[in-house]
């Protein structure tokens, strides 16, 4: 666990920090982003020491990073530039394995970590015995990372690392580093200034304004409630659309669906429908436990005459859960092509309710200009 607490930054006359404080939980991915000069990359350089702070504290698992050796400390992180820092006079092998050969990994063992780290991010290890200026920007990258990996560190630093990449390459490498991710849980610290890097990638985004950090948040939170009119311009009024998995059913369901029990009489049910303007109602029992679906068409036909509300209830039905995303709801009502679909919790008490015409009216406001 990564802590700053308090932490200020200044040259001379110039604050370059202002009182930050975040905690980075081990096993995260957090994207540190803002306009140039905002005071990522230092808030970054601050973790392995290349920058001291002017006040606050640093700790990495409770421990102040001023009481550890600058040089003992580096070499536990992983370390990714926009460059990639790689030595132009050593091989791709001997660019790899440095900082293990430091500290004095076993030769077998260096060499076979190596050729573990050139699978890992897919490169062939034909490429070992070149030099740096014979690889393509990605293939570069993808070393840099490899090294970082390389004696298993703990704590991996990422600055900016594909931004002079070509839009293909970058997108390669940011789903290879969502693999390793998933794979080996490291807790990274990533640079970036592309919001929708940051989106696809962390677990959490810290956006960062004139050395402030104006919110500290899950990548969905950060696109459904942004904390500022700063925030807001900077991620993009729409930008929640290019991530649809992040808007769930109980951002677009109806929060108080018409209910109806089911010793109800039809003329209730009739009546209720008619004054609520609706064409079904959720049958429900005293606890809100949903029961099924009571149709309008079912209360009309003639072979149904005379029969009481629960011979009629549609029991057979679909439901979703709050926490579904709307792109899984979208795929649901295709598949089904339900047209009305109940909203339950795990126990199966009624929450909400999605309708095609609910979820159309969600989807419109894309393309709706707001009116500010």
């Amino acid at each position: 666990m990564i802590v700053f607490k308090n932490v200020s930054k200044s040259y001379k006359n110039t604050t370059v920090l202002k009182d930050i404080s975040f905690t980075i939980e081990d096993g995260n991915l957090v994207c540190l982003i803002g306009e140039s000069g905002c005071g990522k990359t230092t808030t970054l350089k601050m973790i392995n020491k290349l920058i001291s702070p002017t006040t606050g504290e640093i700790t990495i698992n409770k421990q102040n990073i001023k009481n550890i050796n600058d040089i003992k400390l580096r070499r536990k992180m992983g370390y990714v530039i926009q460059q990639t820092g790689l030595f132009s006079h050593m091989t791709i092998r001997e660019n790899i394995e440095i900082i293990a050969k430091i500290e004095k990994m076993p030769a077998e063992k260096r060499a076979s970590r190596v050729k573990e780290m050139m699978k890992m991010v897919d490169l062939d290890e034909k490429l070992l015995e070149r030099y740096p200026n014979e690889l393509s920007g990605g293939q570069l990258q993808r070393i840099g990372i490899a090294r970082a990996f390389m004696t298993d560190p703990k704590i991996i630093l990422m600055d900016e690392p594909f931004s002079a990449l070509d839009p293909m390459s970058r997108t390669s490498l940011q789903d290879e580093l969502l693999k390793l991710q998933r794979k080996f849980h490291k807790t990274i610290v990533f640079v970036t200034h592309d919001m929708d890097e940051a989106i696809k990638l962390a677990d959490k985004i810290a956006i960062m304004e004139q050395g402030e950090l104006v919110q500290y948040d899950t990548p969905e939170k950060i696109l459904k409630y942004p904390a500022n009119d700063f925030v807001k311009e900077f991620v993009g009024n729409k930008r929640i659309w290019n991530s649809p998995e992040f808007i769930k059913v109980k951002d677009i369901m109806i929060t108080r669906p018409i209910t109806c029990k089911e010793e109800d009489s039809k003329f209730y049910c009739i009546n209720k429908m008619r004054m609520t303007k609706v064409d079904s109602l959720m049958v429900v029992d005293d606890e809100k436990k949903l029961i099924g679906i009571l149709y309008a068409e079912s209360l009309s036909l003639k072979n149904h005459k005379g029969k009481k509300i629960k011979d009629v209830i549609e029991r057979d039905f679909v439901s979703v859960q709050e926490k579904d995303s709307i792109v899984d709801l979208a795929k649901l009502i295709k598949n089904t092509k339900s047209a009305t679909i109940p909203v339950v919790d795990r126990k199966n008490h009624l929450t909400g309710l999605i309708t095609r015409s609910s979820l159309i009216t969600a989807l419109s406001q894309q393309f709706v200009e707001e009116d500010e």
